[in-house]
């Protein structure tokens, strides 16, 4: 029983996902108390940097078309591949719009109390999203990777001369 409450959960968050009107309502599958692993680190890893991550992701890709694949449930533990298919419209993580369709893959595990998503792992094949996006936003993309690493925030000078380096090639975004 609780494995089917678990699916059909996942479900409801396809459903979600896909809902050109209002895909908030895959927010409250997430309990309050949420734990994520895997999204960008300058998103807190609860579920306000959930929302926050998603709703920019939203912004990108306002086409995005959600398949979930390959679910495997146990207990209160899922596993499950998913893609992501829409063109980029909007800024995504300081990389410019490319207007260009783009297919995302991944992996995701959640963990269920009560039928409500406590705790996910999100996997992202970023090589692949970088591989369909031309060179400008290839750069960005790599910009911002490195920005994100504790190390390079905490030193100014290497910050600096990081956007110096990358600014070259970025100008005019």
């Amino acid at each position: 029983m609780e494995e089917q409450n678990n699916l059909d959960v996942l479900h409801q968050a396809f459903e979600a996902l896909n809902n050109k009107e209002n895909k908030n309502r895959y927010f409250d599958l997430h309990d309050d108390s949420l734990v994520t692993h895997g999204i960008p680190a300058n998103f807190p890893s609860n579920k306000e940097g959930l929302k926050m991550f998603y709703r920019e992701l939203w912004q990108a890709f306002p086409d995005a078309i959600y398949n979930f694949e390959h679910t495997i449930i146990q207990g209160n533990e899922a596993a499950c591949m998913f893609s992501l298919s829409g063109a980029q419209k909007g800024q995504l993580m300081g990389i410019p719009p490319s207007n260009k369709q783009v297919k995302i893959d991944g992996m995701i595990f959640f963990r269920f109390d009560a039928q409500k998503i406590v705790e996910r792992w999100e996997i992202i094949d970023m090589l692949s999203i970088m591989k369909q996006l031309d060179v400008r936003q290839q750069l960005s993309a790599v910009k911002n990777a490195i920005l994100e690493y504790t190390e390079v925030q905490t030193n100014k000078g290497l910050k600096e001369k990081i956007d110096s380096l990358f600014g070259k090639h970025l100008a005019g975004e």
